[in-house]
């Protein structure tokens, strides 16, 4: 059968193994090529084998694939690379990121106008994976596979890392650009790394940062800021006063702490999260298929043997539902095969809960089925282990904002298992500064088995930070920890976004049609019922915050604001006011918008807050 590996390779990749098997030497640099199914046609790649490689037919060895950055190819550039790769025992496989031959801007992402082919190079690294397994003796699971990529190729070591967790256990970003636009011409989706961190718990994360003289510092300063409030997350960061390019050394540096590091990758979670934007997906062995067709994502939180929570968003973090989307959701096989299990379906939105029986099939898999909505999903059978999850939160006046001075925060919790949870204690933390909580721990008594009610106490928390100032999300993650009398203990965690006590926004206009070219209605700069609007802080497009039942609808307005490379985008609200809104209801938005330097393409966020009363002009 080993012939069939090599059956659509180079030629000189055929001689190069014939000559190996007849007792020849198998070059330790060598560039390559293997038909690719995604690309329709051959594609290059530079491998690097280990002394010692060709004399020792028994023995296998971890990988790591490199990804390199704009203008590049798989001809890695740097000094040194072979003596590091012999010492450290590994195969170095750098691959080629070009779309087409002829361009020299890779990886099919950017913005809307460099999204121009059908390839998608989240396929082509499964099936470059698996040649690449096949045509070499690696160790291939994902305690011994590593990607590292620098610029355009840190974004990519990030994205594909997060999107294969079960396939990856380490992960390098040298000065990786924050966000592209991902996908085919016609639909794309916007991934900011600051928003996707949790895709990466369960690897070993580091993450290579210029701090002078390299142009994406201030945008990766956010990526960096979320990765250290993204808790759980197996992070170090490294940085260099230098420019963008990736030096020899700085190279060797990711390389050796690739080596090093391996052996740290954590076994999987037990309880996990991912955002994905494609239809269909593996991960952690869960099968997700949906008829999701436009950009957004399905979002599954808090996955573990006991449930989960899934919805799908428009944007992260904070995106509304696609409406429209089914969603069918096979579970890992963890589950006593052919046994019954009642599922229950929790819905935040309306406070109601469904039920039924399911069968795990003969590998111990559940099929689940929802829609675009939020779900909180529990999975029980008799006398199962108790197992308390958040199905929704409130604020004192049952706002979606926090208060951001003497706020409270009330949860409710529901027991998913068989068995009651007695003498429960609930925690809560937050790894934002100056986040004050007079009463992280509160007791109750019991939760009876399917209980689902809110607590009897809050948690007092005061805001003490402002809003960022630059793209940071301006949520507060909290953490809750549950413990009951017997020593178990369980996780899960709320987002929550305060209204901020920031000024009002005193020049604030209405774009409902009239010259702009945004918001459509009757062009009288008057917020109606049934229009779409854009609101204006002075010249400046906002990105609104609220809660208010009169706005049925949100999409984003993206664009690209000057700067040097065209990194770092801008986005603002288009809100749909509900046509059966009365007349002289007021709505408050919590605001922001943004600028961005060109030269230091650093974002400058200025928040604010306003009111506007439909039907009426502004006095």
């Amino acid at each position: 059968m080993k012939h069939l590996i090599f059956k659509k390779t180079q030629f000189c990749l055929i001689a190069l193994v014939i000559g190996t098997l007849l007792g020849g030497p198998l070059l330790a640099q060598t560039d390559r090529a293997h038909y690719s199914r995604v690309f329709q046609r051959e594609k290059p790649y530079r491998v690097y084998l280990p002394a010692g490689y060709e004399g020792n037919l028994s023995k296998r060895y971890p990988v790591v694939y490199y990804f390199h950055g704009n203008k590049g190819d798989h001809r890695l550039p740097y000094e040194g690379v072979q003596t590091l790769i012999d010492r450290h025992q590994l195969i170095l496989v750098c691959w080629n990121g070009r779309s087409a031959d002829s361009d020299e801007r890779p990886y099919n992402n950017g913005y809307h106008s460099n999204v121009n082919y059908p390839y998608q190079f989240h396929e082509y690294f499964i099936e470059f994976m698996n040649h690449i397994d096949s045509a070499y003796r690696t160790i291939a699971d994902r305690n011994h596979r590593a990607v590292f990529g620098h610029s355009m190729g840190g974004f990519m070591a990030y994205y594909l890392a997060g999107k294969y967790p079960q396939k990856v256990g380490l992960v390098i970003n040298s000065k990786g650009s924050p966000e592209f636009f991902v996908g085919q011409p016609g639909n794309h989706t916007l991934i900011q790394h600051r928003h996707l961190m949790k895709n990466l718990k369960g690897l070993v994360v580091r993450f290579q940062d210029g701090i002078i003289g390299e142009e994406l510092h201030h945008l990766n300063a956010e990526v960096h800021q979320a990765s250290l409030l993204t808790d759980g997350l197996l992070y170090n960061y490294q940085t260099y006063t230098s420019t963008h390019n990736l030096t020899s050394e700085q190279f060797w540096e990711g390389l050796n702490y690739a080596a090093a590091n391996l052996s740290r990758i954590p076994p999987p979670p037990t309880d996990w999260y991912h955002a994905d934007m494609y239809p269909s997906f593996t991960v952690w062995d869960y099968e997700i298929e949906s008829t999701l067709k436009e950009p957004g994502y399905i979002e599954l939180i808090g996955v573990n043997k006991a449930g989960f929570k899934i919805q799908t968003r428009k944007w992260l973090p904070d995106g509304i539902s696609i409406p429209g989307v089914d969603i069918t959701v096979r579970t890992a096989a963890q589950y006593k095969p052919n046994q019954p299990y009642t599922i229950t379906d929790f819905s935040p939105l309306t406070g109601q809960s469904s039920k039924w029986t399911a069968q795990a099939d003969a590998q111990g898999r559940l099929k689940i089925e929802t829609d675009h909505q939020p779900h909180v999903i529990g999975i029980s059978e008799k006398k199962s282990a108790a197992s308390p999850a958040i199905t929704q939160l409130r604020s004192r006046n049952g706002s979606r904002f926090l208060s951001p001075t003497g706020g409270s925060l009330n949860l409710r919790l529901w027991n998913r298992g068989g068995q009651p949870l007695d003498q429960l204690t609930v925690k809560i933390t937050t790894l934002a500064k100056d986040v004050v909580i007079d009463n992280p721990v509160i007791q109750i008594k019991r939760l009876r088995a399917g209980e689902n009610n809110w607590m009897t106490d809050s948690f007092k928390i005061h805001i003490l930070k402002p809003p960022p100032a630059d793209g940071v999300s301006p949520y507060i993650n909290f953490q809750l920890e549950f413990r009951d009398a017997k020593g178990n203990s369980w996780h899960d965690e709320a987002d929550i976004l305060p209204f901020y006590n920031v000024p009002e926004f005193a020049e604030v206009g209405i774009d409902d049609g009239d010259s702009e070219i945004f918001g459509s209605g009757n062009g009288n700069n008057i917020a109606e019922p049934g229009e779409l609007i854009m609101i204006y802080q002075e010249s400046h497009r906002t990105r609104l915050y609220y809660d208010d039942p009169y706005i049925i609808s949100e999409r984003l307005y993206d664009e690209l604001q000057p700067d040097k490379w065209g990194d770092g985008y801008a986005l603002s609200s288009l809100v749909r006011i509900s046509p059966d809104c009365p007349p002289g209801h007021v709505i408050r938005f919590l605001a922001c918008y943004e600028v961005k330097e060109w030269k230091t393409i650093k974002r400058k966020v200025t928040w604010g807050q306003f009111a506007i009363t439909v039907g009426e002009t502004k006095k």
